[in-house]
């Protein structure tokens, strides 16, 4: 009778350990492996994006944020001394295009659980317009700069993601960075002429050096431009200027 009742015991405690390793192994096989997120914010600043975060151990997980930013009104303003006069300018452009943020994360307990650390890259290519005044013939003309700017820098950040729900995670960012990045503008307007051209070329070359510009929220992207006019149009290039970079989210996600 101890025999059948040792046996039986023996046999019980197989059972509960395979089913044990059974639950392990699908606990692991449904285990969340990645979330598909989207920032709320940056819809606020009307930019589209989707956020993926794909885990690739206990503690680490890497991700790719990319999206389009839609045309939004963003006031400019710059000051500067030219000749030692005060030179005032301000208008508003609409900047639109790419970006692409891929990160790399540490989770401090688990990954998609709790605080991490963030490494992150950032690339983005913009254009826009940008309005201007000429005084020509006893008026006034008024045209547009067609602009564009790229750049590329990194950074690091700090966050937290919690459970709402079983598969619906909140994610919460913000970090800071550096990112160099260069800027062009051009006008061909047929109100224009090659001395209209040639002297917006001239005053370019003439003050650059004199200059001392600083465009707010850009730094000094006005500074030290490279010039070029013909008969049909005039451009000015701003190469290699370095700037700082934010990045921060509160995005919504499902997790599978």
């Amino acid at each position: 009778m101890k025999r059948i009742l040792l046996l039986g015991a023996l046999c019980m405690g197989a059972a509960i350990g395979h089913a044990q390793d059974a639950t392990g192994l699908l606990g692991e096989v449904f285990s969340v492996k990645r979330i598909v997120k989207t920032n709320l914010v940056g819809y606020a600043f009307l930019s589209v994006n989707a956020n993926y975060e794909q885990k690739t151990g206990p503690n680490t997980s890497v991700g790719l944020l990319a999206g389009y930013k839609l045309p939004s009104t963003i006031h400019v303003e710059a000051i500067g001394n030219l000749d030692g006069e005060n030179q005032t300018y301000s208008g508003d452009v609409e900047p639109k295009g790419i970006f692409v943020n891929p990160y790399f994360r540490y989770y401090t307990a688990q990954t998609f659980k709790g605080f991490y650390m963030e490494a992150f890259l950032r690339y983005f290519n913009y254009s826009y317009l940008v309005p201007y005044d000429y005084d020509k013939n006893g008026g006034t003309i008024h045209a547009n700069l067609d602009g564009t700017a790229s750049a590329f820098g990194g950074g690091l950040a700090l966050g937290a993601q919690f459970n709402l729900a079983p598969r619906v995670y909140l994610d919460i960012n913000a970090g800071f960075g550096v990112a160099t990045g260069s800027a062009h503008l051009e006008t061909s307007d047929p109100n224009l002429e090659l001395a209209d051209y040639q002297s917006i070329k001239r005053n370019i070359e003439k003050y650059q050096d004199r200059a001392d510009v600083q465009v707010f929220l850009l730094g000094d992207i006005l500074k030290d431009p490279t010039a070029v006019a013909d008969d049909i149009h005039a451009e000015a290039d701003f190469k290699n200027k370095i700037f700082p970079i934010v990045r921060g989210g509160i995005c919504i996600g499902y997790a599978f």
